[in-house]
Formats: C-alpha cells, sequence, structure tokens
C-alpha cells in the first residue's frame, strides 16, 4: 500500500456535515431508552425498522446542473443517468445519498473518453422505496452492472464503497475501483445508531441479531477489512483526516487490507466536501485512466 498526504492541494473549508446522537430528537431518545428497559423485544423491532429506513436529502444548489447533458433511463427499476461514449465508469453514492452528489466526476470523466453512468439505489434520490441495507446496496450494484453488461471502473462515495466491496465479492468485474470516505465495519454504525437512540446494550444485541437475520449475514462477515484481501482489483482510497461521519481509520484499514490499493488522506474537506473538490475529481479520475493511458503511450 502506497500512502500520500495532500494538504494545500485539497484543503478547503471542513464539512459541517456531522451526525451524531447530539441530532437525534430528544423525544425520540428518551421514548426509545425508557422502552429498551420495559420492553426490550419491541423496542428492538420499532429500532429495526429505523435502522433501514432512508431518509432522501434536497440536492445542494446547482447540483442538478450535471443532468441536462445526460441520457435518463430506468437500469433494474431504479433512476439512472448515462453521459458519454467508451468504457463505462459507476458512479455509487452512499447512505442517503443521490447521483448527483458525484456530479463533479462527470465531465473530466467523459472528457477522458469514459462512458458514465450513475444511478439512485432503491430508497434513494428519484428511485422507489423507503429502505435499504448494506447487502442491498451491493445487489443494486451488481443488478445496474448486469444490466449495463460491462463495467470498467466504479466511483464510490461512503456506503457505496463498502456495498462496492461486497459485490466484487459476489462477482462484479471491473478493472479499476475508487473508493472516497468507505466505512471498514457495519458494526460501528449499529454502535452510533444504539448511541443515537439511547438504547440498552441487550436491545442493541436483540437488534444486530434481527439485522443479521434479516439481511442473511453477520455484520462481521461484512466487514470491507474481511473482504479486501481476497480481491484483486487496483484500489485507490481517498479519505479525510478531518472525517467526521466515517474517521479516516476506516480508510486507512481498507487499503492496508486490500492487495494492490493506494490511499490519500486529505485535509479539510470532510466527509461531502471532499466530493466536490476539483484535486479529489481529478486524481480519482486519473487513477481510473491510467491503464488506458499507459496502453495508449505503449
Amino acid at each position: 500500500m502506497t500512502t500520500h498526504t495532500a494538504n494545500a492541494l485539497l484543503m478547503e473549508q471542513k464539512s459541517t456535515n456531522v451526525r451524531s446522537h447530539a441530532s437525534t430528537p430528544v423525544w425520540l431518545r428518551t421514548t426509545f431508552s425508557t422502552a429498551s428497559r420495559v420492553a426490550p423485544g419491541l423496542t428492538a423491532a420499532a429500532a429495526e425498522r429505523l435502522f433501514f429506513k432512508t431518509r432522501r436529502s434536497g440536492p445542494r444548489a446547482g447540483e442538478h446542473d450535471v443532468l441536462e447533458g445526460a441520457t435518463p433511463s430506468s437500469i433494474a427499476g431504479m433512476k439512472s443517468w448515462s453521459w458519454g461514449h467508451g468504457p463505462t465508469v459507476l458512479l455509487v453514492h452512499g447512505w442517503n445519498g443521490r447521483a448527483t452528489q458525484l456530479g463533479g466526476f462527470v465531465e473530466p470523466l467523459v472528457a477522458r473518453g469514459f462512458r458514465v453512468v450513475a444511478f439512485d439505489a432503491f430508497g434513494h434520490g428519484k428511485s422507489p422505496g423507503g429502505s435499504m441495507s448494506l447487502p442491498e446496496m451491493a445487489s443494486c450494484i451488481g443488478r445496474v452492472a448486469d444490466e449495463l453488461g460491462d463495467v470498467y471502473g466504479v466511483i464510490a462515495h461512503s456506503m457505496g464503497g463498502a456495498a462496492t466491496t461486497i459485490a466484487l465479492a459476489d462477482g462484479l468485474q471491473i478493472e479499476r475501483a475508487v473508493f472516497i470516505s468507505p466505512p471498514a465495519d457495519p458494526r460501528q454504525f449499529l454502535e452510533i445508531f444504539s448511541a443515537a437512540l439511547a438504547i440498552t446494550d441487550d436491545v442493541r444485541a436483540r437488534l444486530k441479531e434481527r439485522v443479521e437475520r434479516r439481511v442473511r449475514v453477520s455484520m462481521e462477515d461484512m466487514r470491507a477489512t474481511q473482504i479486501a484481501p481476497s480481491l484483486q482489483v487496483p484500489l485507490l482510497v481517498i479519505h479525510d483526516r478531518n472525517d467526521k461521519e466515517v474517521p479516516v481509520r476506516s480508510g486507512q484499514s481498507i487499503a492496508e487490507a486490500w492487495p494492490d490499493a493506494d490511499l490519500i488522506i486529505t485535509e479539510g474537506l470532510g466527509h461531502q466536501r471532499i466530493l466536490r473538490a476539483d484535486a479529489v475529481q481529478n486524481v480519482a479520475v486519473s487513477f481510473i485512466d491510467a491503464p488506458k493511458r499507459l496502453k495508449t503511450a505503449a
């Protein structure tokens, strides 16, 4: 693994999109905290529904501009858009994200001769549904890739990186991948979620069992660091040192466990702003494009 630390090159203001239990309504924390002691089984069931529930947020100003030159379609029942011609690069958003968040990667990829496809996973953006899980997200990626027929590379943000890891283990065939701010261990999200609701350890354990029963795989087996050693796809991980949603150690651990991975650590870009940094977009696209450029030079 090669590690690079980017300072001035990728410096911008820190992200303010921070998730913590402080943003959870007091009434909700109080309700779950009380109920977890009175009726742990029912509380775990209610927490399970909330754990998988997705939340749609509106696009940032100018975010939809990229769609003006896109060809809209539906892939595997999900809203999708495509640009350009050539080898296909798939853009994968994260939890509660949307395709347009990765719109900044479209123009530089198309300029280098790639076809770009982005989609809203079920329960996200303009696609139907109201819930999602990590294995289901991986299935969405696999289904989109199957319909496209041939995918050259993937650029994925946050949970999209973890889901792409599972999709690769399930047979997704690509040549190169870029993960931006990827989480390594779904158990961390369970801990954050449990703390946000102030549920007891007993209810958290029951919730973990219910989650695993629903997705039919243990959280331990969903760890990107557990899967990574079996994967051979060249990977670039880009993660910000100041990421408050997914700690930089997650990206570092994935890059360390992945047989052929490079790591770039940025400063001051947080979890969301990192997607809009020109330097991040350029280095990601250059990584995807590297084999094609080497072949042309030869």
